[in-house]
């Protein structure tokens, strides 16, 4: 089953969809849970999300790489609190913790005249892998998506319109928090795998440094040692050479050689 565009306007040529995440919960995620609209200009069906297969979320040809979707957290059994992954052909898998999404007010909004603004909680995102197959044996697939709900301060506008409303009943069984923004992207391999090729580049052993150079010696590309050359021929120099002991050192200097002849002659008289 595909997910179909809505017939809506969309963004000018050159312009992109790019929201951050404080962005998406305040801007987006919070209006839906509220029934305010959107605007015009930007596509956030209302999708299913275990209902689909995410290269039906994405299919190919798709002009973006990315996409979004509000869609309610389904729970797994009828009285529990956790959430249902699973899909007709896998299931999604949680990465980690929960991270927490905040925004800084200025403390002259709080009313507390000029100061470093404070970290205000709005909301919690996580991330999520699709696994093929039935867990926990499922192939894990390039297919990430990124849930974000409403927390804290982001979450209050939602009770206290449920509350003016007086329906509780209402309230409990369609909870604002039920509303979630799913990002699906698919993550590139490229990257991956550009990194393992050339890590093992740049540990290369001994032996194939000399197989370099004895291809350089046959005519073909290779690396030449020019250090290693200069201190062979240093050693063969050395070689050449031998070292006199400081005791056998003679002076050959006249002054020195007339005195000794003249020591002689004195001793043969």
């Amino acid at each position: 089953m595909e997910v179909k565009d809505a017939a809506k306007p969309r963004l000018p040529p050159g312009f992109r969809f790019r929201p951050t995440d404080e962005e998406l919960i305040i801007h987006y995620l919070r209006r839906r849970a509220l029934a305010s609209p959107l605007p015009p200009a930007v596509d956030i069906p209302d999708v299913r999300i275990l209902a689909h297969d995410p290269s039906d979320l994405l299919p190919p040809g798709f002009s973006e790489q990315e996409r979004y979707f509000f869609t309610c957290k389904e729970a797994k059994y009828v009285k529990g609190r956790r959430a249902n992954r699973a899909t007709g052909a896998g299931y999604w898998k949680a990465t980690g913790k929960e991270k927490p999404v905040a925004v800084a007010i200025p403390a002259a909004a709080r009313g507390g005249g000029q100061g470093q603004g404070q970290a205000v909680l709005v909301g919690m995102k996580r991330s999520l892998v699709f696994y093929r197959g039935k867990p926990p044996t499922g192939s894990k697939t390039d297919w990430v998506m990124h849930e974000y709900r409403l927390a804290g301060a982001g979450l209050a506008p939602c009770r206290r319109a449920a509350a003016q409303d007086g329906d509780a009943d209402a309230a409990v069984s369609r909870p604002a928090e039920g509303w979630v923004l799913c990002r699906v992207f698919r993550k590139k391999k490229g990257s991956a795998a550009a990194s393992a090729a050339a890590s093992p580049g740049e540990d290369r052993s001994d032996g194939e440094e000399a197989g370099e150079s004895e291809s350089a010696g046959a005519g073909g590309p290779g690396f030449i040692d020019f250090f290693a050359r200069a201190d062979a021929a240093g050693r063969r120099r050395r070689a050449a050479s031998p070292v006199v002991s400081s005791s056998c050192l003679t002076d050959a200097s006249p002054e020195r050689q007339q005195g000794r002849e003249q020591e002689t002659t004195s001793r043969g008289a």
